[in-house]
């Protein structure tokens, strides 16, 4: 009986070792770093502007280079009087398209978006959920400074991977700065490590534990296929050091970026605002005036 335990026990064991080894090696790599991206025509972008455009207000369209010298197609749309810029950030599996519409929600702001590592335009390139999209949202901030744009009067408004980019950004930009006027991030996540195992648990719920193993190779795979550190995606450790002023949303519900991981990121920043019965990026609807409200008063108390 005992050698027969110990054969089934190390059946199990081989069993759950070599699947370890094939998700690692082939199946999750692909998850992170082929993100999917929106399928739009040239009709649905322009669509997306033209909702924007008021009496006054001007597109104008960019060449940046981004994070590993990949080309960023930035979109500004300049209005009147502007009280200066926002940078819309996008979350996984979006582009511009899909956040430049909260521009409409502040008038008196110019609006500023591009897609991660220009995966619109170019989507087999692969996405690092902020090893190199960190470097993209910074080299968007130096664009506008050439132009002219204090960093006193840019913004960042962000959602999801967008928020967990926008800390990691900040941190870049102040190492080499002044901070920034401030930052709206809705659900940021706490670092690469947690969001992959917080994705993996909405398919597998309580089995995620028997995935670690496979999530760890699958980090360091994906780490080297795009030539990045996922240990350094990590937007919980530079937070604290932050003087960009923060202000955080999000839904106790959220099950993709659990309330305890912003509430960790928040630790040194009092302004957070926990939605009840919210999931991911639903908390800001659910406020009276919505996003728009809640981005006003922050700015209003700010002095913008």
């Amino acid at each position: 009986m005992r050698r027969l335990l110990f054969a089934f026990s190390a059946s199990v064991l081989f069993v759950w070792g070599a699947a370890s080894l094939v998700a690692g090696f082939w199946v999750l790599p692909p998850m992170l770093l082929n993100a999917p991206i929106p399928q739009r025509t040239e009709a649905d972008r322009e669509q997306v502007r033209a909702r924007l455009l008021v009496p006054g207000a001007l597109w104008t369209k960019a060449r940046v280079e981004g994070g590993e010298r990949r080309a960023l197609e930035v979109w500004h749309l300049h209005r009147p009087k502007a009280k200066g810029v926002v940078i819309y950030l996008h979350g996984f599996g979006d582009d511009m398209w899909g956040s430049i519409g909260r521009a409409a929600d502040l008038p008196e702001w110019d609006a500023v978006g591009f897609t991660f590592r220009g995966r619109d335009r170019h989507p087999e390139v692969p996405s690092t959920l902020g090893g190199w999209e960190r470097a993209d949202v910074v080299a968007v901030v130096h664009h506008l400074e050439a132009a002219g744009v204090p960093r006193a009067r840019i913004l960042i408004a962000a959602w999801s991977q967008g928020a967990g980019v926008a800390l990691l950004a900040l941190s870049d930009l102040e190492n080499r700065g002044i901070p920034l006027a401030g930052a709206l991030l809705e659900c940021p996540y706490e670092t690469l490590a947690e969001a992959a195992k917080n994705h993996l648990r909405l398919a597998l719920g309580s089995f995620e534990l028997l995935a670690r193993p496979a999530e760890w190779l699958a980090l360091r795979k994906a780490g080297r296929s795009a030539d990045f550190n996922p240990e350094e995606v990590s937007p919980i450790r530079v937070a604290p050091s932050l003087r960009t002023p923060l202000a955080l949303i999000t839904g106790d519900a959220d099950r993709e970026t659990p309330v305890a991981g912003v509430r960790r990121i928040a630790r040194n920043h009092p302004d957070l605002v926990v939605v009840p019965g919210a999931g991911h990026c639903e908390a800001s609807g659910r406020l009276p005036g919505g996003w728009k409200g809640w981005a006003e008063g922050r700015l209003s108390a700010w002095g913008l």
